[in-house]
C-alpha cells in the first residue's frame, strides 16, 4: 500500500484542497490482487487505489468513456507473421499506466482510508491525472499512448486501432497494445530496444523481454522450427483449482452426446451461491483463444445464466430429436452446423461457428439446401480484412 501511494505521490495524481459548495466527491477503496507468473507462481502481492467510478454522474464528471483493445485476431495475426518471417516479438507492461493520462473534467475524491492528511483530513482530493476506477481512465490513457506512438511516426491500422505500424526502408514494425501491454515486433532488437527508449522517456514501464505469457496465454516458440503454439494450461489449472474440479476425472469430448440441460422444478435442490457466471466466462474465454472444440458446449451451459437453480443434466431423453428451444414448434427444424477458420501463413487466427435452420415445412431440393449452407459459410467471412 505505501508503494501504491508513493507511485501516486511521483505522478501528482491529486492536490489536496477545500471542496467548493455543490460539488460531490467520488469514493475510494483499496483492491488487492495476487500476481502470478505464466507457470502459476505467485510472484507478487499487489495493492492498487481505485475510485469509486460508479458514483460519477454523466455529463459532469466524465462524458467520453471508450477505450479499444486489440483484437484477439490482430495478437494471432502479428505471431503468425513473426513465425513465418522469423522476426523479433517481446513483451512491454507500462507501470500505472492510467496515471498518465491527463483529467478534463473536475473530479474531488475523498482521501484514501489510513492515509488521511493530519493536517487536513477533511480536505478533498482534486484529481490532475486519471485515477484507476474512474470512468474515462482507459479512454485518456489510450490517447496518450497513441499520440506518443503517432509522434513516433506510427499509423493505427484501419483494421484494428491498437495495432501500430511504422514501415521504414530497412523494415517494419508492430506494435499491439492491450490496455498497458505492448506486444513489439520487428526483424531486429536493435529497433526494439530504440522503440523502448523512447517509451522510457514519457512512462515507466518494465521490460519483459522474449514474448511468452500474453493475456493468460502461455506462449512457446520454436524458432528453428519456424513455428509458435499458444496455450492456457496453467490457466485452466488455476480455474479447476478454484473451482474444486482439480481431481474430477479427464474426459476426451467436451460434453456427454448421450446427456441434455432441461429445467427443473422448483422444487428441487440447487447448488446455492455458485460462481456460474464466472465460471462460463472463463470457459468463454477459452474457448475464444486457444480450446475452440468446447465452444459448442460452453454454448450450451450459457443458455441458463440468468436460472443455475433450474440447470440440471438429463440422460434419460437423450433420444429427443428437438432441442428445447424448438419445443414449441408443431413441426420439425432441421439444423445445420457451419464453421469458418481463419489462417494467414498457414497459421489459425480465429473461428467462428455457426447455425443454419430449415424448416421442414418449406420443401427444399438436398442441392439448394447444400447451397444455401455454403452461401451463409461464405458471407460469415465478410468482415475479415486482414
Amino acid at each position: 500500500m505505501k508503494n501504491e501511494m508513493n507511485s501516486l505521490e511521483e505522478h501528482s495524481t491529486w492536490k489536496l484542497v477545500d471542496m467548493p459548495p455543490g460539488k460531490k466527491a467520488v469514493g475510494c477503496k483499496w483492491f488487492f490482487k495476487i500476481k502470478c507468473d505464466p507457470s502459476g507462481k505467485i510472484i507478487k502481492f499487489k495493492a492498487r487505489l481505485v475510485a469509486k467510478g460508479f458514483t460519477q454522474r454523466p455529463g459532469i464528471d466524465y462524458n467520453e468513456t471508450f477505450a479499444p483493445v486489440a483484437r484477439k485476431e490482430s495478437i494471432n495475426t502479428v505471431l503468425a507473421i513473426a513465425a513465418a518471417e522469423d522476426l523479433e516479438a517481446e513483451n512491454v507492461d507500462v507501470d500505472t499506466a492510467f496515471l498518465d493520462g491527463e483529467v478534463e473534467e473536475e473530479i474531488y475524491m475523498d482521501q484514501p482510508d489510513g492515509f488521511e492528511d493530519e493536517g487536513s483530513p477533511k480536505k478533498k482530493c482534486l484529481l490532475q491525472k486519471v485515477l484507476y476506477g474512474t470512468k474515462q481512465a482507459a479512454r485518456q490513457w489510450n490517447n496518450k499512448l497513441s499520440q506518443q506512438l503517432d509522434d513516433q511516426e506510427f499509423k493505427s491500422s484501419a483494421a484494428d486501432p491498437c495495432v501500430f505500424v511504422r514501415v521504414t526502408r530497412e523494415e517494419y514494425i508492430i506494435i499491439v497494445i492491450y490496455v498497458d501491454d505492448l506486444m513489439i515486433s520487428c526483424k531486429t532488437k536493435e529497433h526494439i530496444a530504440s522503440i523502448k527508449n523512447s517509451l522510457m522517456e514519457d512512462f515507466s514501464i518494465k521490460d519483459l523481454g522474449d514474448l511468452k505469457y500474453c493475456l493468460r496465454i502461455e506462449i512457446h516458440r520454436k524458432r528453428e522450427d519456424g513455428t509458435i503454439k499458444m496455450n492456457q494450461k496453467a490457466y485452466i489449472k488455476r480455474l479447476s483449482e478454484k473451482f474444486g474440479v482439480e481431481n474430477c476425472k479427464d474426459v476426451h469430448t467436451p460434453a456427454d452426446s448421450n446427456s441434455k440441460l432441461i429445467k427443473m422444478g422448483q422444487e428441487e435442490a440447487f447448488v446455492p451461491k455458485y460462481p456460474y457466471r464466472e465460471l462460463v466466462g472463463a470457459l468463454m474465454y477459452i474457448a475464444t483463444c486457444t480450446r475452440p472444440d468446447i465452444a459448442h458446449a460452453v454454448g450450451e451451459v450459457a443458455k441458463f445464466l440468468r436460472a443455475l437453480r433450474q440447470v440440471a443434466l438429463d440422460s434419460s431423453k437423450a433420444d429427443s430429436q428437438v432441442s428445447q428451444d424448438d419445443s414449441r414448434l408443431k413441426h420439425r427444424v432441421q439444423r445445420h452446423q457451419q464453421g469458418r477458420a481463419d489462417r494467414i501463413r498457414g497459421c489459425q487466427l480465429g473461428w467462428r461457428p455457426r447455425h443454419v435452420a430449415f424448416d421442414n415445412k418449406i420443401r427444399f431440393l438436398p442441392e439448394r439446401k447444400r447451397d444455401i449452407v455454403e452461401f451463409e459459410a461464405s458471407t460469415n467471412g465478410r468482415d475479415l480484412t486482414y
